[in-house]
């Protein structure tokens, strides 16, 4: 606690530098020549949902598909290790030798908008949550998803970085990588 400082508002200060690194992080994609509905339709499809999940490099367990009169949920384990190229150095001292996460999607028939959550396993644990918007714009669609990530199990003041690494370097690295595959298999 500084010096100057109350026991609140130490607590504010501790609390307020932890925010810093749990802000919103938006990440943006471009898949070319087609259109929302496509986009969308595809990215909840078996054979979409197979062929991201290897290019992400991932062990995959029973991808599961429901479609009701709202939206269509898609949702699938995975199971990676550690120690391979693509994982920084600092998430590797803190992570298992394999990670088990769950990824989930929705998306909404009504307008181009979805949800996303990534919940990460062990310890530490983490849960991303995200926004996805899917937009028109000329021949392609622009793809926008805002994600926050919370972490258990790792220490303040390491967790609010770790948190922001995992959105970042991470999640972030694994929506390019849905994009990527959207735009070949589209």
């Amino acid at each position: 606690m500084h010096p100057r400082m109350g026991r609140a508002d130490g607590r504010r200060a501790a609390i307020d530098a932890a925010n810093v690194h749990n802000r919103s992080m938006e990440h943006r994609a471009v898949i070319e020549s087609t259109t929302v509905e496509a986009v969308q339709q595809l990215l909840s499809q078996h054979a979409f949902l197979q062929a991201f999940a290897t290019e992400v490099g991932v062990d995959t367990g029973q991808i599961e598909i429901s479609d009701d009169t709202d939206a269509v949920q898609a949702s699938m384990p995975w199971a990676f290790r550690t120690d391979r190229a693509g994982i920084p150095s600092l998430a590797q001292k803190f992570l298992p030798q394999e990670v088990q996460l769950d990824w989930w999607q929705q998306w909404k028939h009504s307008d181009p908008d979805g949800d996303i959550r990534v919940e990460l396993h062990g310890r530490p644990a983490a849960t991303c949550t995200g926004r996805a918007s899917l937009s028109q714009n000329g021949d392609d669609v622009e793809y926008v998803v805002v994600t926050e990530t919370k972490t258990s199990g790792v220490p303040w003041p390491l967790g609010g970085k770790v948190e922001s690494m995992i959105n970042k370097d991470l999640v972030g690295w694994i929506l390019s990588v849905q994009a990527r595959v959207a735009n070949r298999e589209g």
